[in-house]
């Protein structure tokens, strides 16, 4: 008799623990949803091994997306790992703890980003040779406007593989009526890329339009990329690229560069100050406004000799000149 009692006793601790531990985990999750935020390592991401967290990932932006939390929290001093592409979901912002590294592990496009989306803080690296993808994409069939509030803010974005390829920004429109408006990017480090801000419109057809237009680039810093800013489109309708403006930029070349800055549409602008000039290759432009620019405007420190303008109507300043 005495037996069955220890028994049953044990029973009913090992149920009562059991009761306890998922209370606990549902009372962390419920005080989450109260705090507007998801933790992804709820779902499973580890943030410490060796492990693919990018499923992990994804179902904590699916399940903030459908339960319209708008968050998903990546823990701090924690390393996170990507063998697949993540979509962040419409309405949801990803967040970093601010030396959180994701680590992306492979070709793929790493993030790509649905309206009124945001990514912020931490670092973003590619780490194996055969990326040739993109690490942040923006798509026009999205149609970013000024109403949505996407975002990418306080951003690292490294190639250290050492191949200098794929983009790290990357924003692409071809189809009809497709466009990217109005998006802020800002406090982005970008190092180690072909392509460090591409930015491409292609034409869809003679009477339906796509533009990737008024976008703000605000304290940028890009080092070691082949080409730093590269902007193309027609001058304008039906596929252009106009009114950017990219302000606080700092352009760090090195003998890898082949071009800072390419430009494209009309009307865009640039503040940039771009360091060691002198590695570039003798008598080859660091700048460039191609025939399908026009009305651009730049202030920079370079000498007007290593700058090409084919182009309409665009102006170059030096800061002496300012």
């Amino acid at each position: 008799m005495y037996i069955k009692k220890s028994f049953l006793v044990i029973i009913i601790l090992i149920l009562a623990a059991a009761f306890l531990l998922l209370f606990v985990q549902n009372s962390n999750r419920e005080s989450h949803i109260n705090e507007e935020y998801v933790n992804a390592e709820e779902f499973g991401a580890a943030g410490g091994d060796d492990k693919d967290d990018s499923r992990a990932i994804q179902a904590a932006i699916n399940f903030s997306a459908k339960e319209k939390i708008g968050k998903v929290k990546l823990s701090g001093n924690h390393h996170f790992i990507l063998k697949n592409g993540i979509k962040v979901k419409e309405g949801v912002k990803v967040e970093l703890g601010q030396n959180t590294k994701i680590f992306v592990e492979g070709n793929f496009r790493a993030f790509e980003l649905m309206k009124n989306a945001s990514i912020e803080n931490g670092t973003i690296e590619v780490t194996k040779a055969e990326f040739a993808s993109d690490v942040i994409y923006l798509n026009g069939k999205e149609r970013f406007w000024s109403h949505e509030r996407t975002r990418i803010h306080n951003v690292a974005i490294i190639n250290s593989s050492g191949t200098n390829s794929g983009k790290a920004i990357s924003l692409y429109s071809k189809g009809a009526d497709h466009f990217i408006s109005f998006v802020n990017f800002s406090d982005i480090n970008i190092s180690g890329f072909e392509y460090g801000i591409h930015i491409l419109s292609e034409k869809y057809s003679d009477d339906q339009f796509s533009f990737i237009n008024g976008n703000r680039f605000t304290n940028i810093t890009l080092d070691d990329c082949l080409t730093c800013i590269h902007i193309d489109s027609s001058i304008t309708i039906p596929n252009e690229s106009s009114g950017n403006q990219f302000t606080g930029v700092q352009l760090q070349l090195t003998e890898k560069t082949e071009r800072a800055i390419y430009v494209s549409g009309s009307d865009n602008s640039f503040e940039a100050m771009i360091w060691d000039p002198q590695v570039a290759e003798e008598g080859k432009p660091l700048v460039e406004f191609s025939k399908s620019s026009m009305r651009s405007y730049m202030l920079t420190n370079l000498d007007s000799d290593l700058v090409k303008d084919d182009g309409d109507s665009n102006r170059i300043a030096q800061y002496s000149q300012q």
